[in-house]
């Protein structure tokens, strides 16, 4: 029976083991290109300062963790390389005619759907969970997404997120904003 809700504190190791299960580099390409990937990897003291402070969002099929999202304070981000560089890069950025720092604002670190429950909905009900959480909390939502991660790109586009701002890094990345105030 799957269920939506904030992550047990005891089950933290189980969004790290999701992750790295999904990471680009143990992958195939063409897992890859039909199913998606992950870049950021992030390791237990990393995901117990994120609990401290917003508790993941996850599904729990049982007692297993078959998605996640990672809703980021940026007090949280900064202790990530990989989220300072995008929170860094982010605040400088313009967003209906504003700056993005005119808004209340988080990072999404990372939205995760195990194998054998993509396509049933999980990723939208794991970011409505998470948009309830947030309301009054924050304006916007702000993560990056791959290009060539086509099934993350329609899903994000599905749900309303918008493209922003693109840079090409290692990878060509759009970064999409999800206005919570809609």
């Amino acid at each position: 029976m799957l269920r939506i809700g904030n992550i047990l504190p005891q089950d933290l190791p189980q969004i790290i083991a999701l992750q790295r299960a999904n990471l680009r580099e143990n992958i195939s390409k063409d897992i890859q290109q039909s199913q998606g990937f992950l870049v950021a990897r992030y390791d237990m003291p990393f995901m117990e300062r994120l609990y401290a402070a917003a508790p993941p969002v996850v599904a729990y099929d049982g007692g297993r963790v078959v998605g996640y999202c990672l809703p980021t304070p940026l007090e949280v981000a900064a202790t990530s390389k990989f989220l300072q560089s995008t929170s860094d890069m982010v605040a400088g950025l313009i967003y209906r005619g504003k700056p993005i720092k005119a808004y209340r604002y988080c990072l999404m670190g990372q939205i995760c759907v195990a194998e054998g429950y993509r396509g049933a909905g999980l990723f939208k009900r794991l970011y409505l969970a998470m948009r309830e959480q947030l309301q009054g909390l924050y304006d916007l939502v702000i993560t990056e997404v791959s290009y060539r991660n086509e099934r993350s790109m329609r899903a994000h586009q599905r749900l309303g997120w918008e493209v922003i701002h693109d840079y090409q890094l290692d990878e060509h990345w759009a970064v999409v904003v999800w206005d919570l105030r809609k």
